[in-house]
């Protein structure tokens, strides 16, 4: 009972903290996400992917962005042996098919380069390339602040050794900051 009351005042406090705005032009927007990396040659590993982003928003219904992207697939869990940190830059569109005060929908694509170092012997560092579509949306809950969640489909290819990197879907979650 006690939790269920600590759970509506802090939403009843949500709430009432409104007055948030739409996206204008001009807007610039920062945020930082994350996501897990799971590896699948082989032994399962478990790691991390982040995102930091900023936008600029050119009309109302479209920013251009531009995310710089970490992984490391060994954060939490290393069964493979193999360690691979990537870094990268992915400039994108985004459309806000939905542009409300609280909450924003958005359609995403970009395409980017990046580096991958490869504990795997024969290979230490080389390039990708790195294509993104998907879906994402803001919730915001205050003038500034905002929950965001995005689920790009990404395709990462290692130019070096013409091998795919990452190919698949993942839900990213994070903050976000309105300047």
């Amino acid at each position: 009972m006690k939790s269920q009351k600590l759970l509506f005042s802090l939403l009843l406090l949500i709430s009432f903290t409104s007055g948030y705005s739409q996206y204008e032009k001009g807007d610039i927007s920062l945020s930082i996400q994350g996501a897990p990396f799971i590896t699948q040659d082989g032994p399962d590993d478990l790691g991390l992917m982040a995102l930091t982003t900023a936008e600029f928003f050119i009309i109302p219904k479209l920013s251009a962005g531009i995310s710089f992207f970490t992984t490391n697939n060994t954060v939490l869990e290393n069964k493979s042996g193999t360690t691979i940190h990537s870094y990268g830059v992915i400039p994108s569109l985004q459309y806000y098919a939905f542009n409300k005060n609280k909450f924003n929908v958005f359609a995403q694509i970009g395409y980017g380069y990046g580096f991958e170092d490869l504990t795997r012997g024969y290979i230490e560092n080389s390039a990708l390339t790195v294509f993104n579509i998907g879906i994402g949306g803001n919730y915001n809950f205050s003038e500034n602040w905002m929950l965001k969640l995005t689920i790009p489909y990404f395709k990462a290819q290692n130019v070096t050794i013409d091998a795919k990197a990452a190919d698949g879907a993942t839900a990213f979650i994070g903050i976000g900051y309105k300047l």
